[in-house]
């Protein structure tokens, strides 16, 4: 037998396995389409055990979009139209449907990862995640994160489509709208663990003022501008001073001037009227 007959009968076998293969996915599509679907299995990746979506979250969403999926012909199910209507929900980063040869309809979740709480002037509770968008409120949980109060303006409903790590926190327009700050604070807490379990709350106001774990006194961080440099300030004061002189004896402890720390000595402390500047 010639190279060339060879050549030919290799290249016919290839052709008659694709077509073999075809025919028999056409087949199992087929017979797939023509099933009910028997069953839905959900798998839910709540990031950092933050157990904001339950299986029965998943039934409610199915529900109230009339997505009827046991019992109906698999044919009939869009499985990409449900992961549309899954990625809506801000408290899901993403979703991944697809259908089993055994009429098994299987629904992955992974949620989103919020980074702060925040409490509006109207009293409003939203969060904010990781990547810098907004999570509505859950009646079923309650994240332990820090807290943002005080005069914060913002709501969820105007402000859900807006992604605050996109733009630059020193922009002048920018500034005025304090999400894009208390993202900026967030962001930096939640990368230190030990900033982290540190702050528990914040309040913005005319200042941002810090309120720590340990210690009875009040960070004054003045803006939201030069985060890291102001809390690299407090961590060697920390360390080399109120490790030493006491963790209650301030009242504030200021860190808006460059290259300064001024402190206010509590009331209970020897010359509470006193004030202590600390020049780097």
């Amino acid at each position: 037998m010639n190279k060339k007959i060879q050549k030919i009968l290799v290249y016919a076998s290839w052709s008659l396995a694709v077509v073999s293969l075809l025919t028999i996915l056409g087949f199992a599509n087929n017979t797939l389409d023509e099933k009910p679907c028997t069953a839905i299995e959900i798998n839910i990746n709540n990031i950092d055990e933050h157990d904001f979506i339950k299986n029965d979250d998943v039934f409610s969403m199915l529900k109230e979009k009339n997505k009827k999926l046991k019992g109906e012909a698999m044919a009939n199910i869009d499985v990409a139209s449900l992961e549309r209507m899954f990625n809506t929900n801000s408290h899901i980063a993403n979703s991944e449907v697809y259908k089993t040869i055994n009429g098994v309809i299987k629904i992955n979740i992974t949620t989103k990862r919020p980074i702060a709480r925040i409490i509006n002037y109207k009293g409003e509770s939203f969060y904010l995640d990781e990547e810098g968008f907004l999570m509505r409120w859950s009646n079923n949980y309650t994240a332990n994160l820090p807290v943002f109060t005080g005069n914060i303006y913002e709501s969820y409903d105007v402000c859900y489509s807006i992604n605050y790590s996109k733009l630059d926190i020193n922009d002048s327009v920018l500034i005025k709208n304090n999400l894009f700050g208390i993202y900026s604070l967030a962001k930096y807490l939640d990368s230190n663990e030990f900033w982290k379990a540190q702050i528990e709350q914040i309040y913005v106001g005319e200042e941002i003022e810090l309120v720590p774990l340990a210690g009875s006194h009040i960070i004054v961080l003045g803006n939201f501008q030069d985060i890291d440099e102001k809390m690299n300030k407090l961590l060697v004061f920390y360390k080399y001073g109120l490790n030493k002189v006491g963790w209650n004896i301030y009242e504030t402890i200021n860190l808006k001037y460059k290259n300064q720390i001024v402190c206010t000595k509590s009331k209970t402390a020897p010359g509470y009227n006193t004030q202590l500047s600390i020049t780097k």
